[in-house]
């Protein structure tokens, strides 16, 4: 019997091929790109899961209130670390964690510039980083040891065994290889490509060792793992006010703990709240995979259903015979099945060829393992879903006709489904609608965000890490780079552009409230640092070699005069700690770190001496290849242990969009591929729609009607579905949109003429792919017309 089935789901099959190519192309790219986006949710949610103790596992982060704004920060201070392991039972282990900058690592010839952490011993004992040589308990005890991957390993001994060999740190300091870590997975929060002990770290940086008993100087993370039993709720309360207690100031701020199973889905605070992440989006677009699959199993349940006519006579006939209406819910759901199958292995190859294409939209990491027989399982189950879930209506419904009616032709065939179709089209339009419309918003919030003034110029503007060498030589360095005469000016800073290294909380002016609790950006720098990065000055000046005292000026952005209340700020003093400062210069607001967010009032100290980073401009009219030609070989002079490394900083301010740049990305696909798939559907319908009325087109056009009243007739009702879907989809989408753009503190107004465009691109969309079948069924001959059936 099933046999049989689906011999005749075959025959069904090429009987009608328009409408089978129809369902097959649209449930193919709506299972393709469910898989896609089921393999990424997969992805996504696997994260962290490879660590054994992960459940005990946490960060210690503090709720802070800084220029009246409730942060949730991860950097603690130095101290915590030995307050913790001494007077908490209940820790069982613990670790500091320094991200630090990238190192060059260098054995012999080979040498490469490498991001690693500093770690305490314990590290490999917190966390599942698998060792293939070494001891975890002994590898990170010496401060001069080192941890490598594998891949790193390879990379500079090549096959030799590096255990116990030397490997030189940014040519200044050597440290013995004690063990190699298998490469760190892909679904990991933490990465890195070696480690160090954080002795190390004390020991080669005064700064560092300074801070060992300094409450006040935040730049560490410390990670936890607890004893079995240990509740991370109770011991959160615990540690809430270690740091206002060793300070004794109530606005230091309190701890608590972050769990490791949270870190990277759940990553974002607001308001010392917990707002979810990336866990958002994982909801998000598991949801819109889903309803992408749902719009092509509509397609099929609409164009079975319209062409419930051309299988009336079968159901009938077969039921005289006496086929039950279960054996026809089985045929049904057979061919609906078959369908479902041709699409599936269709879609498997076009998931073959589309996932190389989406390396840039956060699928580098994501690959389909054609040898995982449960994998194909998964998704063959999903693909049997597909076709019973599109199946079902159309079978039921079917299955349902009365034989005696049906042979007789006394049953108003298809029409008990129009209601239920209606229905089905506009679902589909007002999901493809609602993601035009948060496309547009999601574009317009990005442009909105690059479009601010940024108060300095990034064109032509190259930044570069201020290495040992590098800073020993900056005067030699700069003067050479400028007689190159492609570059226009150089300068030195302790922070790029694009990052804030230092905020001071140390600053104080005449009535500042005692117990306010205002941050700065502080950037330290030297002369040309205006002239370099493009600074626009509101009034005042920089600083020059004409005047001694600059070495206790300080030069305020904007949002620092509105923070002190100057109004005329030239000439005024401020302090910083016991050190007291004259304002020479306000320039305007320079965006520095989120684009998104209102600028953090600043302060520019003279200090050339604090030099982490060299920024040169090139002329204007200077030719990129021949400038970088021109001062590589300068760099490698002055810095030969590094390779010529540099950054163009416009290109680092464009990297700050590249999660809101890949969501946008994604939903314009999503919006194409929904309206793709709607307008398929819609085409089989106007396709049968115009079939079915053939006789009354021709009896029309020989009573006189024109291509454009034949059109209007035809096209009418699908356009009153679309506007329909128009005005249910704008409401919701900008609901949502409102509330996905709360997030962002510097944010657009949503246009009333946004829905409007969406609304008027999706009907014009609708419209052509209605009006090619109704203009061919109006342009034909209406004798054939007359003489069809």
């Amino acid at each position: 019997m099933l046999t049989n089935y689906f011999r005749i789901a075959w025959r069904n099959l090429l009987k009608n091929r328009l409408f089978s190519l129809i369902n097959i192309l649209g449930l193919t790219v709506g299972m393709t790109f469910a898989m896609l986006i089921g393999l990424w949710v997969k992805h996504e949610l696997s994260f962290d899961t490879f660590h054994e103790n992960r459940e005990r596992v946490a960060i210690v982060l503090k709720n802070v209130l800084f220029n009246n704004d409730k942060i949730t920060h991860f950097a603690e201070p130095l101290p915590l670390y030995d307050e913790l392991k001494s007077a908490y039972p209940e820790v069982k282990r613990l670790t500091r964690l320094d991200l630090g900058i990238p190192h060059i690592l260098k054995v012999d010839e080979n040498s490469f510039n490498k991001s690693g952490l500093y770690v305490d011993p314990d590290f490999l004992k917190i966390f599942s980083f698998p060792l293939v040589k070494g001891n975890p308990e002994t590898v990170l005890a010496e401060p001069n040891a080192i941890v490598l991957t594998e891949s790193l390993a390879e990379g500079l001994f090549g096959n030799d065994d590096p255990i116990g060999k030397i490997v030189r740190m940014d040519n200044q300091h050597d440290l013995i290889v004690t063990g190699v870590a298998k490469d760190v997975p892909k679904n990991s929060t933490l990465g890195f490509e070696f480690l160090v002990p954080f002795e190390h770290n004390i020991q080669v940086n005064d700064w560092v060792k300074n801070a060992k008993t300094q409450w006040g100087n935040s730049f560490i993370r410390i990670m936890v793992e607890l004893n079995e039993g240990a509740s991370m709720e109770a011991f959160s309360a615990k540690i809430k006010p270690i740091l206002q207690q060793k300070m004794n100031d109530p606005k230091r701020g309190t701890l608590f703990l972050h769990p490791l199973t949270k870190w990277h889905l759940y990553s974002e605070f607001k308001d010392w709240v917990n707002v979810g992440g990336r866990i958002n989006y994982v909801r998000l677009f598991a949801i819109v995979g889903l309803l992408v699959l749902l719009i092509a199993c509509i397609n099929f349940m609409n164009l079975s259903t319209a062409r419930s006519e051309k299988r009336a006579k079968e159901v009938g006939i077969r039921k005289a015979i006496g086929s039950q209406r279960q054996q026809l819910i089985g045929q049904f759901l057979c061919e609906s099945l078959l369908t479902a199958f041709f699409a599936f292995l269709l879609s498997l190859e076009l998931l073959s060829l589309v996932l190389p294409l989406l390396k840039d939209l956060g699928f580098e990491n994501i690959s389909f393992d054609f040898t995982n027989i449960s994998l194909l399982l998964v998704v063959f189950a999903a693909c049997v879903l597909t076709g019973l879930l599109a199946g079902s209506y159309p079978a039921f419904y079917l299955s349902s006709f009365a034989p005696v009616k049906v042979l007789k032709g006394a049953m108003n065939l298809g029409k008990g489904a129009i209601t239920p179709r209606k229905i089905l089209v506009v679902s589909q339009f007002t999901f493809s609608i609602a993601l035009m419309i948060s496309t547009v918003i999601v574009y317009q919030q990005i442009q909105h965000a690059k479009n601010r003034s940024l108060g300095y110029d990034p064109d032509n503007l190259i930044s570069f890490r201020a290495t040992s060498d590098l800073i020993k030589n900056y005067h030699v360095l700069k003067q050479e780079l400028l007689n190159t005469g492609m570059v226009e000016a150089v300068s030195s800073a302790s922070s790029p552009m694009t990052e804030i290294w230092n905020m001071w909380r140390d600053f104080s002016w005449p009535g500042k409230d005692p117990n306010s609790n205002i941050l700065f950006s502080a950037i330290m720098t030297g002369y040309d640092y205006d002239k370099t990065s493009g600074l626009k000055l509101k009034e005042g000046r920089f600083f020059s070699s004409e005047f001694a005292t600059d070495s206790s000026a300080v030069i305020l952005n904007e949002a620092a005069v509105k923070t002190i209340g100057f109004n005329d700020p030239i000439g005024q003093s401020i302090k910083l700690g016991d050190r007291t400062l004259t304002v020479i210069g306000v320039i305007e607001n320079i965006v520095m770190d989120d684009p998104f967010r209102p600028v953090l009032p600043s302060a520019i100290l003279f200090n050339p001496r604090w030099i982490s980073n060299i920024t040169l401009r090139l002329k204007s009219d200077a030719d990129l290849r021949m400038a970088l030609a021109a001062i590589q070989p300068i760099f490698e002079k002055h810095n030969p242990a590094y390779p010529f490394e540099y950054r163009f900083v416009d290109q680092e301010f464009e990297r700050k969009f590249i999660s809101e740049k890949q969501v946008g990305k994604l939903a314009g696909i999503f919006a194409g591929l929904a309206i793709f798939i709607s307008c398929l559907g819609l085409f089989g319908l106007a396709a049968y729609m115009a079939e079915s009325r053939t006789k009354e087109i021709g009896m029309r056009k020989v009573l006189g009607a024109t291509v454009i009243n034949l059109w209007a007739m035809l096209s009418k009702e699908f356009i009153v579905l679309v506007l329909m879907s128009c005005l249910i989809a704008s409401p919701l989408a900008v609901w949502f949109m409102k509330s996905w753009l709360e997030k962002y503190q510097y944010r657009i107004d949503i246009g009333w003429w946004v829905p409007l465009l969406a609304g008027g691109l999706a009907l014009f969309i609708a419209m052509l792919t209605v009006s090619y079948q109704a203009i061919r069924a109006a342009l034909a001959n209406p004798v054939e017309a007359l003489r069809y059936e």
